[in-house]
């Protein structure tokens, strides 16, 4: 695995995590969605908020763990290894990659 796989895994957990708050009753999150929908509140704007919540929280962390922005008011880089001891991130790689999938391609499918 690769800096750009360890994102893109990433980006497809924050999608799956997304489509089971909307589309699935078997989360607290997604019993709270469906409370707001019925006091009113349009499931696109909850959406909406919720997809933008997630995507600032993943591209935070990730730049984060990658040294470009601080984690809990202290800024350092971080060494990710795989279970065989393999380096997954260059210095500075995440970064990239994180912008593209979740800044790029979150603009992608919101102008769509």
């Amino acid at each position: 695995m690769n800096g750009e796989e360890f994102v893109k895994l990433c980006y497809k957990e924050k999608e799956t995590i997304l489509n089971e708050y909307f589309n699935q009753d078997s989360t607290a999150v997604a019993g709270k969605i469906r409370n707001l929908m019925q006091a009113g509140i349009s499931k696109n704007d909850l959406y909406e908020l919720v997809n933008s919540i997630m995507t600032d929280s993943y591209y935070t962390l990730l730049l984060g763990l990658d040294g470009a922005a601080a984690l809990g008011g202290k800024q350092v880089s971080y060494k990710i290894y795989d279970e065989k001891g393999n380096l997954i991130n260059k210095y500075g790689e995440i970064e990239g990659y994180a912008f593209t999938y979740f800044m790029e391609k979150e603009n992608q499918v919101l102008q769509k």
